[in-house]
């Protein structure tokens, strides 16, 4: 009897010693595609604040990156299930501002559109233009540079009025034909991932320089792999644009109630 005391107290020890210390949380592990969702939104943060919401929509603004603080919190602490339904308020906060931005830009003069449509043409081609696109002989997007198509198409797709030109580009190795090719069919997987990201399909049009615009040293491994991309080119065609109806500013709280979920 004193035996079987004795080994039950040292397995109840023993057990003890698995338990989580003072200061550990027995939390699952991130959930991966949460942690995407939530840098995807950070940069639709980033678009609108390009385009003026800080100014001229503040307080929803403020709210927007409150939610989105918020869900990051909870997806940073382990609580999923709770930065699920606050995303899902972010979703809705994001597309009523969304919906108030399109009727400023078209019908005041709050945003200075000029100045922000500079701002998204080049944060875009910055986008486009992410290293390490293709591997030798491939015509598969890598992921950094599917994540950068993600973004630049979060801004291609809102920006109507825009003609993109893609051109694929390879290195000199193979035959100038078999890389003319190649360039085409790079250009091609870039312009339908940016289809399937929701882009337009008349806004792209495509085209290969294969390797005609590819000097490189043969012994340099790094110039081959800047050589293997898609460069992109945006026209900006200004006359399909809605003209612009100014109202005044007062005018607005009249107006927003017309831009709510219900009445669309």
């Amino acid at each position: 009897m004193v035996k079987f005391s004795s080994l039950l107290l040292i397995m109840l020890a023993s057990g003890c010693t698995t338990w989580p210390t003072s200061g550990d949380i027995p939390y699952s592990e991130p959930d991966v595609d949460q942690w995407h969702e939530l840098e995807h939104h950070s940069f639709e943060l980033q678009l609108l604040a390009t385009r003026g919401a800080k100014l001229c929509l503040p307080g929803q603004y403020m709210e927007l990156a409150n939610l989105h603080d918020k869900a990051e919190q909870e997806h940073k602490a382990g609580f999923t299930d709770d930065a699920d339904i606050t995303l899902l308020a972010y979703q809705t906060q994001f597309a009523k501002i969304q919906r108030q931005m399109d009727w400023l830009e078209h019908h005041t003069e709050c945003l200075d559109t000029r100045y922000s449509e500079i701002q998204l043409r080049d944060q875009f081609l910055l986008l486009m233009r992410v290293d390490n696109q293709f591997a030798f002989d491939r015509a598969k997007l890598l992921p950094d540079y599917q994540n950068a198509l993600r973004r630049a198409a979060s801004i291609l797709k809102r920006q109507a009025h825009w003609r993109l030109e893609l051109t694929g580009h390879t290195d000199t190795i193979g035959t100038e034909q078999s890389n003319y090719q190649l360039g085409m069919r790079r250009a091609d997987t870039v312009r339908r991932f940016l289809i399937e990201q929701g882009v337009d399909s008349h806004q792209i049009a495509i085209f290969s320089a294969g390797e005609r615009e590819s000097y490189e040293d043969p012994n340099s491994r790094t110039e081959r792999l800047s050589n293997r991309k898609v460069e992109a080119r945006v026209l900006v065609d200004h006359h399909t644009r809605a003209p612009h109806r100014v109202y005044s500013l007062s005018d607005w709280h009249a107006v927003k109630e017309q831009l709510s979920p219900g009445s669309l």
